[in-house]
């Protein structure tokens, strides 16, 4: 994948130049949600494309690839985004140079083939290529999204009546720890600390919320949670959750029992009562377990989903990992809950350990989406 990521980094001036006078066209749409990022095959290293929507109505794509000689080739479009389906016509270009090299001449531009893209969820879609170039034969493939926007969520459209959010750069906001999946004595060996603090560099300037544990027991939870209050009582609500953390444990490392970073599963949820981690009879001592459905480690539960995962963009081979921020939620994927009677929630978001290490992290904000459901939906 370092070949396909490093293939996004450059911008063709001449392929801006196209754009300036595409987007002045008009092209009427009707627009689905945000699908917005960047897309790849996995069976293709490489390659992959740029998927932009534009004014809520039209939508360019980029796409990144190679010639029947295996030089890169660049096709560009703007094209409608109708329902799930994009379909957009792509043209490339030839002729011109490097920026800082003179002189630069005219660049030709030429028509090459129709793209349509039909998006099966928010994360996958189905490209179909007409060519007009015989040496790019028609064909189709599947492509899954490698990025999203920050702070967006597919299909726009979907309304929130309400939205929390949560900062904690001036106190935890009425968040508490809790630990489980461990047993009710000898927690001295599993390191377990909550702590409201700054972040380490270079993120020092802002603070947060730190869990930090020892799994010992190959499934350790570590999570905050809080009540959410004021909502209408005995209401069933669909709910999108999303927090910001902070993670120093790069991506494609390797660790006793699992990854440090993509073994540690990051999961967010909601309950309509107060999350707690109650001792039950493990066969030869009590342990601690959450008295509601988190999932077990990479899979989520009733009142859990997995987000993701805590590795960050740093690959595994960095020298020195410094911590960076980093964005999680189910966005699209949203749980329904229903408020008690006296209008509350409650809010959980942590980890589930697979690695049997020590795992540190940090909240920084967490958001929170809420839609009243009528009894038909």
């Amino acid at each position: 994948m370092r070949g396909f990521k490093r293939q996004w980094l450059c911008v063709s001036v001449a392929t801006i130049g196209l754009w300036a006078g595409l987007l002045r066209a008009e092209v009427p749409t009707d627009l689905r949600g945000d699908i917005g990022g960047l897309w790849f095959d996995q069976q293709r290293n490489g390659q992959g494309l740029q998927i932009d929507l534009l004014d809520e109505q039209r939508a360019a794509v980029t796409w990144y690839t190679f010639d029947a000689d295996g030089r890169p080739l660049w096709l560009f479009g703007l094209g409608e985004a109708v329902g799930t389906r994009m379909q957009v016509p792509m043209s490339s270009a030839e002729g011109g140079r490097f920026p800082t090299l003179a002189p630069n001449p005219p660049v030709q531009f030429s028509a090459a083939g129709q793209l349509t893209i039909e998006f099966a969820s928010c994360d996958s879609a189905q490209l179909s290529w007409t060519s007009e170039d015989s040496a790019l034969p028609d064909g189709e493939f599947v492509v899954q999204r490698l990025t999203r926007v920050a702070g967006e969520r597919c299909n726009r459209a979907a309304t929130f009546a309400e939205v929390r959010q949560f900062s904690f750069e001036h106190g935890a906001n009425g968040f508490t720890p809790l630990f489980a999946d461990l047993p009710t004595e000898g927690h001295d060996i599993y390191e377990l600390d909550f702590a409201y603090e700054a972040l380490p560099a270079p993120l020092a300037g802002r603070r947060g919320l730190r869990l930090t544990g020892m799994n010992r027991s190959d499934d350790l939870a570590m999570l905050i949670t809080a009540p959410l209050a004021g909502l209408q009582p005995g209401q069933l609500y669909s709910i999108e959750l999303e927090m910001e953390i902070a993670s120093d444990v790069p991506r494609g490392c390797f660790g006793v029992g699992g990854s440090p970073g993509d073994s540690v599963y990051m999961k967010m949820g909601v309950t309509p009562f107060p999350p707690q981690a109650v001792a039950q009879d493990n066969g030869t001592e009590d342990w601690l377990r959450l008295n509601f459905d988190f999932g077990v480690q990479s899979e989520g539960g009733e009142q859990a989903r997995v987000v993701g995962d805590l590795a960050n963009r740093q690959d595994c081979s960095t020298d020195t990992p410094t911590w960076q921020l980093k964005r999680l939620g189910n966005l699209g994927r949203p749980l329904t809950a229903q408020a008690d009677e006296q209008g509350r929630l409650w809010l959980v978001a942590g980890s589930d350990s697979a690695f049997e290490g020590l795992t540190s992290y940090y909240f920084s904000a967490l958001d929170v989406r809420l839609r009243p459901l009528s009894s038909a939906e």
